[in-house]
């Protein structure tokens, strides 16, 4: 009735031993030693093919049992197949047969300024496979390392050994490094082509929890800079009729391979559908999506669902499309498409998420593409996570098109976010963005060594008297925003203020302090004291001008009031008493 199962037995017992022997340029020597053991009598391997992950490949050089042997080479879009004839025909169960292919590449190892990302791609599965071992050998110059997983069997100095299950069917990933620096410089073009006057704005690279920003120059210089609910950097311009302005900002950028915590609580406008992120469509409600309920999973699923597409781009014309016709459209998609889909799941599942689009550096763009058409950007994820109180950046695109390398445990040093995306999926503009018709580049991009940010440069300035309280102008005359606690001394007359402010490069914020009683009948001046960042500002101060005198008008207008009435009583008591003696 029920038969046993049976197993067909692999005709070889292959096992791997990789070596990767980082040069201190960032070129990766990768050698491959194979062995084959035949567990059949009757059958010998007459070929051998191998597809990596790699399409910068060069000195391709393969031996069979120390013969050197001419491969067939075919590059496509992101792997590279390397196929061979064997000279040696082994034949004989337990027969052993070891070769070698050995290669140069520049696909491993990307170098970003002090830091270093090493990538290294998955093994296409195989049952003949037994066995595999990486030993990875770094410079001894490296940093040590942020990030690294699998985590390595043995460590001996500046090598490190894999083996066993842990990387089955697994990429390792590593970074040397924990903070990169770039310098930029960023154009945009506006132009009022209306008969009246415009206000308008552009989006600066904001602050993220992996990334700090430090705006060294705008020119010309905005009106003012605000913030919007996503934390985007807006800076205000008027445009006269026929204007055209084009702005110049030089800035230098900080990313952080940890992500920041903070102590703002996304808003349920992340949880929110919209045209693009309309997860009530009902393509969402199949049942593979039913389980989606982990960062984790929604991001699994993306990654392997769709498929990047290299043509879309030239075979259309770019349109954000919704992340229903992403999913429906699954084997033709760029990152946008993979970003709304993981944002719209996300968010369906009771996650907070948001796109960010930006500058991603890659090297290969074969590996690593950049879909969006203005300048080279690119587009990818955020998701909030509770536990840590942070958002965490994901890239679904990049994992898909590596086969694999992890973009959801750790981002890299390439990533710099222009805009948020979270309330608006479609605004703000990132810059490269701001091109009205010219076909220029405005996006420029560099590591370099590190940099000390300067400190916050706050100026105060009282403004007025309201309700009870001081209303302090506080200016931030630098490009570093400050995000943090702010003090107001307590003194005779205020009380003390313990708040937090979230002060944007080259703009101002109003902040209250409390009066805690007002000067009788006459006017004080005196100092407002608040600490900032460590450090002491004050500015000058006047109460008790119209509310004292208010007050004290209106006391003297009472006791008046009062004697007058009193008078009039005494005087009809009088009248009164008078009467009634001469009744």
């Amino acid at each position: 009735m029920f038969p046993k199962g049976t197993f067909a037995l692999a005709k070889f017992n292959t096992t791997y031993k990789i070596y990767y022997q980082i040069e201190d340029s960032g070129k990766t020597h990768v050698r491959f030693v194979i062995n084959q053991k035949n567990n059949l009598s009757v059958v010998y391997a007459t070929n051998f093919g191998l597809s990596v992950n790699e399409t910068k490949i060069e000195n391709i050089r393969v031996m069979d049992e120390g013969t050197p042997v001419t491969p067939d080479v075919i590059k496509s879009l992101n792997q590279t197949s390397i196929s061979f004839p064997f000279l040696s025909k082994v034949v004989g169960k337990d027969k052993n047969h070891t070769f070698t292919i050995e290669y140069n590449t520049t696909d491993i190892t990307t170098k970003s300024g002090n830091t270093w990302q090493i990538d290294i791609p998955r093994l296409e599965p195989d049952e003949n496979v037994t066995e595999q071992t990486v030993i990875l050998t770094v410079p001894q110059g490296f940093s040590a390392p942020a990030y690294i997983d699998p985590k390595p069997d043995i460590v001996n100095g500046n090598v490190y050994y894999f083996s066993g299950q842990k990387i089955s069917n697994k990429s390792i990933s590593a970074i040397f490094g924990k903070t990169q620096y770039y310098k930029g410089n960023l154009k945009y073009h506006l132009v009022n082509n209306d008969p009246d006057s415009i206000r308008t704005e552009i989006a600066l690279p904001p602050n993220t929890s992996y990334q700090t920003v430090y705006i060294q120059n705008i020119e010309p210089k905005p009106e003012e800079v605000v913030g919007d609910h996503d934390g985007n950097f807006l800076a205000k311009y008027t445009l006269s009729p026929g204007e055209t302005k084009n702005i110049t900002v030089d800035l230098v950028v900080k990313l952080d391979f940890t992500p920041k915590p903070t102590n703002i609580q996304p808003s349920d406008s992340l949880l929110a559908k919209n045209s693009i992120w309309n997860y009530d469509n009902g393509v969402f409600g199949t049942a593979e999506l039913r389980n989606l309920k982990s960062p984790k999973s929604i991001y699994d699923f993306v990654s392997d669902k769709l498929k990047y597409d290299y043509e879309k781009l030239n075979r259309e014309r770019p349109t954000r499309s919704p992340a229903a016709e992403s999913l429906i459209n699954s084997q033709s998609a760029i990152c946008t498409d993979f970003t709304n889909v993981f944002v719209a799941l996300a968010r369906k599942s009771g996650i907070p998420a948001r796109e960010l689009e930006g500058f991603a550096i890659s090297e290969n763009p074969d590996l690593k593409p950049l879909s969006l058409t203005q300048d080279v950007l690119h587009a990818w994820p955020e998701y909030f996570d509770k536990t840590k109180s942070s958002w965490i950046q994901i890239d679904p695109t990049w994992a898909n098109t590596t086969r694999g390398i992890d973009y959801f445990n750790k981002l890299d040093f390439n990533h710099i976010v222009f805009v948020i995306h979270g309330e608006n999926p479609e605004y703000p503009v990132p810059a490269g963005g701001y091109k009205n018709g010219q076909r220029s580049k405005d996006i420029f991009f560099e590591p370099i060594e590190s940099v000390d940010f300067p400190s916050p440069d706050f100026s105060l300035e009282y403004i007025k008297q309201e309700n009870g309280s001081l209303i302090i102008q506080i200016k931030n005359k630098g490009g570093v925003l400050f995000y943090g606690n702010l003090t107001g001394e307590e003194s005779e007359y205020l009380e003390k203020t313990d708040t937090w402010v979230n002060i944007l490069p080259f703009s101002e914020e109003t902040v209250r302090l409390r009066i805690k009683k007002q000067p009788f009948a006459r006017e004080i001046t005196s100092q407002a004291i608040i600490y900032l960042n460590g450090n002491r500002y004050e500015t000058g101060y006047s109460i008790g001008t119209a509310s004292t005198k208010a007050l004290v008008y209106s006391g003297i207008g009472g006791f008046l009031a009062i004697t007058a009435l009193g008078a009039r009583y005494l005087y009809l008591r009088r009248q009164k008493q008078k009467t009634s003696l001469y009744r």
